[in-house]
C-alpha cells in the first residue's frame, strides 16, 4: 500500500522534472516532431525509472546502513501484538484513505474515457459514410466539432457542405501522423496520474504539438493560411459537441497555433538543447540506484535453527567448564549481511546420533557442494581439524552448534558428547552452543479449563496466550464451548495465580466464569520463590533500548516478506549471556518481560511483489530473523551497566518485526 503511493509520487516527480526542462528548452521552438518524441519519452521514462534501478556493487569494510527503524514501545495489556491481527491507528489509516480517494478518481476518469469511446461509436453508427483513399468519412447530421479517431473522420453535415476540403486535410494529417495512438497512450496514463496537475499540462502540450503538426501539413498542401486561420477562430468561438478522448479541429490553444503558423522556423542548431535532458536522466538514475554491499570481512550467516539453548542440566557443568559461551568474545559477534547476495557461513552444526556417530552439516558456502561429514569417536578430532583448515576464518570466529538426533541430550550417551567437546577443545574452538528440546508436552485433561494469570495480568487459557485484554472473554468462551462439545461432563476451571497477580484481572475472570455458569473452580495460588536478585525496573526499559540499536532487519527476510512477533528468553550471569533462545511465550509465561522492541523495515519499489513470496522463502526469512535475534542478544554481554554487571537475571525480551 505504502509502496504504491511512493511509486506514484516518484512518477509524479519525474514527470514534473522532465516537463520543467522541456518548457525551458524546447517548448517555444518549431521542432514539432522532436518535441513530440521528447514528451512521449518523458512519460515512458517517468514510469520506468522508479522501478528500474541501477545496481551498484560496493565493497565496504563497515556495515552499510539498512532501511529500517527501531524503537522501544511500552508493553501494555491494551496492545495488540499478534502479527495476524493488526490494529490500525489514525496514522495507519491515512494511506488507506489516500488510496481510496486515488482509486475513486481513477475509476471516474476511466468511465469518462470509456463513455467518450461509446459516444464515438454511437456517432459513427448514426452517420452517413463515405470513403476517401482508405480513410472513412462519417457525416453526422447534428452539430459536432470535426475530429479524427484512428482512420475515421467525423464531420457535421454543415461543415461537410461549406469547408470539407480544409477539415478533411487537417484530420488526414492527424491520421497519417498516428496521433490517435499518442492519445490512447496518454489517456491511459492519465487514469493513473489524474491527481498530478503537471501531467495535465504535459498532456495539453502534447495535444497542442499534434495540432502544430497538422496545421503545418495543411499549409504545406496549399491551403490558404488566412482562410484556415479564420476557420479556426470561428470554430473556436462556437459552442459545439466535442469528445475528450480525441483530437478535434480546435484542440489546443488556437491562438498559440496561429502564432506558431506565423513564426519562422527555428535554427536547426537549437535542437542541441535536447541534450539538457541527459543530466536530468542521470540524476534520476542516481536517485533510484540500488547499492549492493559486499561486506569485508565476511559476515556471519547463522544457521536456520530456531532455538539455541544450553544442554541438559546433568551435563551443563561439563560443557560450561570446557568452553566459554559464544557471547563471551566480541570476535564471534558479527553483523548479518545487508544488501548483499554473498552468503558466508561460519557456523558448523554438529548432530550427535543415538548410535554414537556424528553428522557435521554445512560448513562452507565457498564450496560448490554443501558438505555433510560423517564421523565417529575415533576420527572426530581429525574431521574437525580438516573442516577448520578449509574455512577462511580465524578459529575465534568459528562457531560450532551442537544438536541431538531427537532434539534432546537425554537421548544420547554423555560420553559421546564429552568426546566431541574434547575434540573441539583440541582444535582451539571456543565458540560453542547446543540445543536441548524436549518432546514432552503438557496434555490437557478432558473437561478442564486451565487458566493462568501472570503478574502483568495477562492470561494463558489452555496453552493459548491472550495478547489483548479485550480478547480474554472471547478466548475463554471459545475454550468453554470446545469443552462442552467434547464432553457432557461438568467443566472444572483450574486457575493458577501468584501473590502478585492483579486483583482486577482475577475479578474479571470470576465475572466471566459466573456468566458461563462455571461453578467448579479450583484456585491455586503459587507464592513465587524469590530470585537471587529482583529484576530492576531500569533494566526493563534500558535493555530494550540497547537492543533496539543492535537488531538489524535481515535484508533477505524483508525481501521474503517475513515478519511477526518473537520472544527471546535470556539468562545472564554477572552481565554475561549464558542462555538465549527464541520461545513461544506460553512456554515461559511467568518470566519477567521487558518493554517491546519494534523493528520497522522499509521495502524498495522493486519489492512490490513481496506478498507473493512462496512459503519456503518466508520460512527462511523467519529463520533469519530468529538467528538475528540470537546474534543481537549475545551483544548484551558488552552492555555496560552496574546493575546488569553485578547480578544474575532471567527475563524475556519481546521484538516485533514489521514491513512497510
Amino acid at each position: 500500500m505504502t509502496l504504491l503511493l511512493l511509486y506514484l509520487l516518484k512518477v509524479s516527480v519525474c514527470i514534473a522534472a522532465f516537463y520543467l526542462v522541456y518548457t525551458v528548452t524546447l517548448s517555444r521552438e518549431t521542432f514539432f516532431r522532436l518535441n513530440r518524441f521528447v514528451l512521449l519519452l518523458a512519460i515512458i521514462l517517468s514510469i520506468i525509472l522508479p522501478v528500474w534501478t541501477l545496481t551498484i556493487t560496493k565493497e565496504n569494510i563497515t556495515s552499510p546502513e539498512i532501511r529500517q527503524e527501531a524503537f522501544v514501545g511500552e508493553l501494555s495489556s491494551q496492545q495488540i501484538l499478534s502479527s495476524d491481527k493488526v490494529s490500525y491507528g489514525w496514522k495507519e489509516t491515512i494511506p488507506i484513505v489516500i488510496l481510496s480517494i486515488y482509486f475513486a478518481g481513477a475509476l471516474i476518469l476511466l468511465f469518462k474515457y470509456l463513455y467518450g469511446i461509446l459516444q464515438i461509436i454511437r456517432i459513427i453508427k448514426n452517420s452517413r459514410k463515405e470513403i476517401f483513399s482508405n480513410i472513412k468519412l462519417y457525416i453526422f447530421q447534428k452539430s459536432v466539432i470535426p475530429f479524427s479517431w484512428f482512420r475515421n473522420i467525423i464531420i457535421s453535415e454543415e461543415d461537410y457542405i461549406s469547408v470539407k476540403e480544409i477539415i478533411i486535410e487537417h484530420e488526414k494529417a492527424h491520421i497519417r501522423l498516428k496521433h490517435s495512438y499518442d492519445l490512447s497512450f496518454i489517456n491511459t496514463i492519465a487514469v493513473f496520474q489524474w491527481f498530478n496537475p503537471i501531467f495535465w499540462l504535459l498532456r495539453k502540450e502534447l495535444i497542442t504539438i499534434h495540432e502544430y503538426q497538422a496545421d503545418n501539413r495543411v499549409l504545406k498542401n496549399g491551403i490558404d493560411a488566412r482562410k484556415y486561420q479564420y476557420l479556426l477562430i470561428s470554430k473556436g468561438t462556437v459552442q459545439s459537441f466535442s469528445i475528450p478522448v480525441v483530437n478535434h479541429l480546435c484542440s489546443g490553444n488556437f491562438k498559440k497555433r496561429i502564432k506558431m503558423m506565423l513564426k519562422d522556423q527555428s535554427n536547426p542548431n537549437k535542437a542541441i538543447k535536447v541534450l539538457f535532458l541527459i543530466p536530468l536522466l542521470a540524476i534520476a538514475v542516481a536517485v533510484f540506484a540500488k547499492t549492493e554491499y559486499v561486506i569485508s570481512p565476511p559476515d556471519v550467516s547463522l544457521s536456520n535453527e530456531n532455538v539455541i539453548s544450553p544442554p541438559d542440566v546433568s551435563l551443563s557443568n561439563e560443557i560450561v567448564t570446557s568452553t566459554p559461551n559464544v557471547s563471551s568474545t566480541s570476535e564471534s559477534i558479527k553483523e548479518p549481511q545487508r544488501d548483499t547476495k554473498v552468503n558466508r557461513d561460519q557456523i558448523v552444526p554438529v548432530t550427535i546420533m543415538k548410535n554414537g556417530t556424528y553428522s557435521l552439516g554445512q560448513w562452507s558456502s565457498y564450496s560448490s557442494n554443501k558438505n555433510i561429514n560423517e564421523a565417529n569417536r575415533d576420527n572426530i578430532d581429525q574431521v574437525i581439524k580438516d573442516i577448520v583448515s578449509k574455512m577462511k576464518y580465524p578459529k575465534d570466529s568459528i562457531h560450532f552448534f551442537i544438536k541431538f538426533e531427537e532434539g534432546d541430550s537425554r537421548t544420547v550417551n554423555s560420553d559421546h558428547l564429552k568426546s566431541l567437546l574434547d575434540a573441539l577443545k583440541n582444535n582451539g574452538i571456543k565458540s560453542i552452543s547446543s540445543e536441548n528440546k524436549s518432546n514432552e508436552y503438557m496434555q490437557l485433561k478432558k473437561g478442564v479449563l486451565s487458566v493462568k494469570i501472570n503478574d502483568a495480568g495477562l492470561f494463558l487459557v489452555n496453552n493459548e496466550f491472550v495478547r489483548n485484554s479485550n480478547e480474554v472473554e472471547y478466548l475463554l468462551k471459545k475454550h468453554i464451548e470446545k469443552l462442552k462439545s467434547a464432553s457432557n461432563e461438568p467443566i472444572i476451571a483450574e486457575v493458577q495465580t501468584s501473590d502478585k497477580t492483579p486483583i482486577e484481572s482475577l475479578n474479571m475472570l470470576k465475572d466471566i466464569l459466573q456468566k458461563e455458569n462455571i461453578t467448579n473452580v479450583n484456585y491455586r495460588y503459587e507464592k513465587k520463590l524469590q530470585a537471587n536478585e529482583e529484576f530492576p525496573k531500569s533494566l526493563l526499559t534500558n535493555i530494550p533500548k540497547f537492543l533496539a540499536g543492535q537488531i538489524i532487519y535481515p535484508e533477505d527476510a524483508k525481501k521474503s516478506g517475513a515478519k511477526g512477533e518473537f520472544y527471546v528468553k535470556i539468562k545472564s550471569e554477572k552481565g554475561v549471556i549464558k542462555l538465549a533462545e527464541v520461545i513461544d511465550i506460553k512456554d515461559d509465561f511467568d518470566t519477567p518481560r521487558c518493554g517491546s522492541v519494534f523493528i520497522i523495515g522499509y521495502g524498495r519499489s522493486t519489492e512490490i511483489t513481496t506478498e507473493k513470496s512462496n512459503e519456503a522463502e518466508t520460512a527462511k526469512g523467519l529463520a533469519l530473523i530468529k538467528d538475528e535475534l540470537l546474534r543481537a542478544t549475545a551483544l548484551l554481554s558488552q552492555y555496560e551497566d552496574s546493575e546488569w554487571k553485578n547480578a544474575n537475571y532471567n527475563f524475556v525480551i519481546h521484538v516485533i518485526f514489521q514491513i512497510r
